[in-house]
């Protein structure tokens, strides 16, 4: 918890959207006294901001039962139920593949192509690296789906993934398929890539890492290294996994992928001074002493600046568990509507089918993105984000704050005319849960032409609700609604006239989008429509707010249940059935 003792009328007028260097006395000081003094009692908004006499604690249009934890959370949940299907009949059958090779792994993947897999156990570690795998001409020809992932910009910096490699292995073809571990063994150096010819995916109790190494610009632009990447692909299912850090994304979604469901799933890492020496994070930070100690690096370094100014490198390795961008969710402002051919064949790849559920997740240490979506729908709930490690060592050691450009602290995002809601989750030193605008015109710094234009007079709405926040300027618990949307919650939110304030919709629609084509996109901004009465089509089930922390912290990430492998392949679960 970040409290600096300012007054409530500082707060309100305070813009700056992060500080550094508080002392750790005077926040402990200062931490009762000011949650308090944040915590109000919400009031619901309406129409252009008028008030009304409710309390908001739900989003409009949805159906949810609060519960505590058993077996029923399980099951899945949100937009992936639609799509995905229980494969426990498989067990004991041809259609069932245990893998304890890479080359086992490649195979099943073949014949999974087939029809003849539909469930792939992972039953040791697996090293996809490119070096590591070494195929023969004929092995690359029969397993055409994986492919070297590109080398870094400037070079490897991670000894690890430069003796391995990194690998892109795309599946595709593929009607139904759960790729699990019964133990939560780990995948390295490979970006899963689901294909728009994917359907019915479930990748269930699985470590995510090696993809990562220090980015010594600072910017992130190295390389696209993502751990899954669900590339137009329908009906997925990640659940109960863990991502560590990736160069680019963890999950992202891009070209039209619906019906996603990512739940009690660990993102991110704590911050330690004293990883584990096989860590991507100890390699690397060792790599970069020993260039900083012969006098390799110059004053164009980020690692060379930190250390220059005082910094350890224990105190860097602690800084670099940070991953900045976390669920890209609409691969581009281009994709506004499907992608016909020439000869009239229709790819639905356009950002409006996006569908996405984020349920029960864990995420430490993370810049943004949680999640940003272009143009279609997000739902969140029991969620729980917490930056406070990261900023603990920006507050630590000065050099880290002044040279370290791993500072942002965001969640929400929505954009083109999206509608991203988080209902019941925990923000802990995330200094804007809801960052953008409410009209998308007021935020097209990043847009090229001409979609800084078109989508100009896109309505992006974004929502949170009984939910708490902890952060540098104070606490607060409730809805983002709440005091005519100047809260805690929207210190990154820019407000038009709003509009959207006591306003939902489900999903927005370009006027006319059904008679225009991506390759010849109009010259005049669109208009949208917005369907203020259409319902979340799921209900769904949420821990009482009290217990998300606590719960979600013990069970979300992979081999944190301890199911057999006829358990992991349902997709229904009772509250008190053995599984």
């Amino acid at each position: 918890m970040r409290n600096s003792g300012f007054s409530i009328q500082t707060y309100i007028n305070f813009k700056n959207d992060r500080m550094v260097g508080f002392t750790m006395k005077l926040k402990k000081t200062m931490k009762w006294v000011l949650a308090l003094s944040f915590v109000t009692s919400p009031l619901l908004y309406s129409g252009q901001g008028t008030a009304k006499a409710a309390e908001i604690n739900s989003i409009p249009n949805t159906t949810r039962y609060f519960k505590n934890y058993d077996n029923s959370f399980l099951s899945v949940s949100g937009y992936a139920s639609f799509g995905v299907h229980d494969r426990s009949q498989y067990i004991d059958t041809p259609y069932y593949r245990q893998v304890k090779t890479e080359r086992e792994f490649l195979q099943a993947i073949v014949d999974a192509q087939a029809g003849n897999v539909k469930v792939i156990e992972v039953a040791k570690d697996l090293n996809f690296g490119w070096k590591n795998l070494n195929l023969s001409a004929d092995e690359a020809k029969k397993y055409r789906f994986i492919t070297k992932y590109r080398d870094p910009m400037y070079g490897f910096t991670n000894p690890k993934l430069a003796a391995s490699g990194v690998s892109q292995l795309k599946i595709d073809g593929v009607d139904g398929l759960t790729i699990f571990s019964k133990k939560g063994k780990t995948i390295r150096s490979a970006e899963l890539n689901l294909q728009r010819s994917a359907n019915d995916i479930v990748i269930r109790n699985l470590n995510f890492d090696g993809m990562w190494q220090w980015d010594d610009t600072g910017k992130h632009k190295e390389v696209g290294w993502t751990f899954i990447k669900i590339n137009g692909a329908n009906n997925v299912w990640i659940d109960h996994s863990k991502f560590t850090l990736g160069a680019d994304g963890l999950i992202d979604t891009e070209n039209g992928g619906s019906n996603i469901t990512i739940s009690w799933s660990q993102f991110g890492l704590p911050a330690n001074e004293h990883p584990a020496e096989d860590s991507d994070i100890y390699q690397t930070i060792q790599f970069m002493e020993q260039k900083y100690a012969a006098g390799e690096l110059n004053s164009d370094s980020v690692y060379y600046n930190m250390r220059n100014g005082g910094a350890t490198k224990e105190e860097i390795m602690a800084y670099a568990a940070y991953h900045s961008k976390v669920h890209l969710t609409g691969s581009g402002d281009k994709d506004y509507v499907d992608y016909v051919s020439g000869s009239g064949l229709n790819y639905k790849d356009g950002n409006q089918r996006i569908r996405l559920t984020l349920a029960y997740n864990t995420y430490t240490n993370v810049g943004q993105r949680v999640p940003m979506i272009r143009q279609g729908t997000g739902h969140a709930y029991n969620l729980y984000l917490d930056n406070s490690t990261h900023y603990d060592i920006l507050e630590k050691v000065a050099a880290i704050a002044e040279f370290g450009t791993d500072q942002l602290s965001r969640a929400l995002n929505a954009r083109n005319g999206a509608s991203v809601a988080a209902d019941t989750s925990v923000f802990n030193d995330i200094n804007e849960p809801i960052t953008g605008a409410e009209i998308q015109g007021l935020d097209t710094g990043y847009m090229e032409a001409p979609w800084d234009t078109l989508f100009h007079s896109a309505y992006n709405r974004n929502l949170i609700v009984n939910s708490r926040v902890t952060n540098q300027y104070g606490s607060y618990t409730g809805s983002s609604w709440d005091n005519n949307g100047e809260n805690l919650f929207t210190k990154g939110f820019t407000w038009y006239d709003k509009s959207t304030i006591g306003n939902w919709a489900w999903s927005s629609h370009i006027v006319g989008s059904e008679n225009m084509s991506k390759m010849n996109p109009p010259t005049e901004p669109f208009s949208f429509e917005y369907r203020d009465d259409e319902k979340l089509p799921y209900t769904y089930n949420v821990l009482p707010l009290n217990s998300v922390v606590p719960t979600v912290t013990e069970y979300a990430g992979a081999n944190k249940v301890n199911l057999s492998p006829i358990g992991w392949l349902k997709t229904t679960y009772s509250s008190k059935g053995n599984n």
